[in-house]
């Protein structure tokens, strides 16, 4: 599934706008859409309050609470505003507030009311969080932060429209308070901040919201997209296989990886390829992690080589293990592999002289932050796999770094180096 940062998101929406779908019929067709979801979580629960207390700021995503206060009014819902920054500033908030006039909805400000607001949320059988959307940054007021955290108990059903209050739509990372939701919906397209943990965790079940937005609209962003693979996509990795088949069919991996103090790693990844669909596998490791590795392998063929004195595969190696490449689909290299000036150059070699795909992992991504440049002089596709820690070794910067922008440090190393990056988390 395709996921658009909220500046990409602003694009499409003022382009939407530009082509004959207007923000107020935008804000309509949002606030309608979400009504109409949560009704049918609601009305699926016979037992459940139709009470519903709807929060909303005073800009436009208050506005898609105010459209959604007056669908669950007229569906029968008794419907509570409660605006947390006073009256509407938005245009088209103001108009949809204004068409609640005739409608049986109480509205509170909460600066004004605050028990009172607390206590309807923790009467409520749902409340919807429309305080704030794509715009905001940084940490929640005090005043807020307080509210949320005292409504938190309140038993009802939590709805976030498009984010949860207090998270930001391009991060992973929880700075402050924030509304915790059961159910969010996305308008329009899934955000980063609904992918990226521990912040998606805070968003519940999260589902899109259409508002009519054309699909050659989105197109005005260009092609530096987010994709985030769903269940139905990987599953596309793994057909059936051909009854009439042999392992030779299926690949041969060749596994560059162990040392005489880390012989997990080589198991683990030697077994990792095989439950994951590998033909054949080949393990190289040092002579002496032989008895360890090769008794917990039963599937992969195993390759004892010369070793350093520490333990790790030696530089003279690189032959024997180019020619095994000759013969294979496919080489990872790095897990538990040691680091020492001969694996260094080992690693190096193998990534410059290789014609056959490469999985750079743990030690070997060490090994290459010492002489990154050799990623542009191989002809062979490269796919890193680098933890934070891994990843700010890489980039000569600090893990706090790397963190605070997981999607553009990977996107800007992999297209530097003409690579795949995985930058590993949660």
């Amino acid at each position: 599934m395709l996921v658009y940062t909220c500046e990409q998101m602003k694009v499409i929406e003022a382009n939407a706008d530009i082509g004959g779908l207007s923000s107020v019929t935008m804000m309509e067709n949002a606030g309608n859409g979400c009504a109409e979801k949560i009704h049918s979580v609601l009305s699926s629960n016979i037992s459940a309050s139709k009470s519903v207390v709807i929060l909303c700021g005073s800009g436009k995503n208050g506005g898609d609470g105010y459209v959604i206060a007056g669908n669950l009014c007229d569906k029968g819902y008794t419907v509570r505003i409660i605006m947390t920054d006073g009256l509407p500033t938005a245009y088209e908030s103001k108009l949809m507030f204004a068409k609640l006039e005739n409608k049986p909805v109480i509205a509170s400000e909460l600066s004004k009311n605050y028990q009172a607001c607390v206590s309807a949320c923790l009467n409520a059988g749902a409340i919807i969080d429309c305080v704030f959307g794509i715009g905001f940054h940084g940490s929640l007021s005090n005043g807020l932060s307080v509210f949320f955290n005292d409504i938190s108990k309140s038993r009802a059903k939590k709805f976030a429209i498009d984010i949860p209050s207090g998270l930001e739509g391009d991060s992973g990372e929880i700075k402050s308070e924030h509304f915790t939701a059961d159910y969010t919906l996305a308008i329009t397209c899934f955000k980063p901040v609904h992918i990226l943990k521990p912040a998606a965790d805070c968003c519940g079940i999260v589902s899109l919201v259409d508002i009519g937005i054309d699909e050659n609209t989105y197109k005005s962003v260009g092609n530096e997209l987010i994709v985030s693979a769903d269940d139905a996509e990987i599953a596309r990795f793994f057909a059936p296989r051909d009854p009439v088949s042999n392992k030779g069919d299926y690949g041969k991996l060749l596994s560059v990886a162990g040392s005489r103090n880390m012989q997990g790693a080589a198991v683990m990844a030697a077994e990792a390829a095989v439950n994951s669909g590998v033909g054949i596998v080949m393990s190289v490791f040092p002579e002496s992690a032989y008895t360890a590795i090769a008794s917990k392998l039963t599937e992969p063929l195993t390759l004892p080589l010369d070793e350093t004195e520490d333990g790790c595969l030696a530089y003279s190696n690189l032959d024997k293990i180019l020619k095994l490449a000759e013969k294979s689909t496919a080489m990872l290299i790095g897990c538990g592999l040691g680091m020492n000036e001969e694996t260094v150059k080992l690693v190096t070699e193998l990534v410059r002289q290789s014609k056959i795909p490469l999985i750079i992992d743990a030690d070997g991504i060490n090994a290459i932050s010492m002489n990154k440049d050799v990623l542009k002089e191989t002809s062979a596709q490269i796919v890193l796999t680098p933890h934070p820690g891994e990843m700010a070794r890489l980039m000569g910067t600090t893990v706090r770094e790397i963190q605070s922008n997981r999607i553009a440090v990977a996107n800007s190393f992999a297209n530097e180096y003409n690579c795949i990056v995985v930058l590993k988390g949660s």
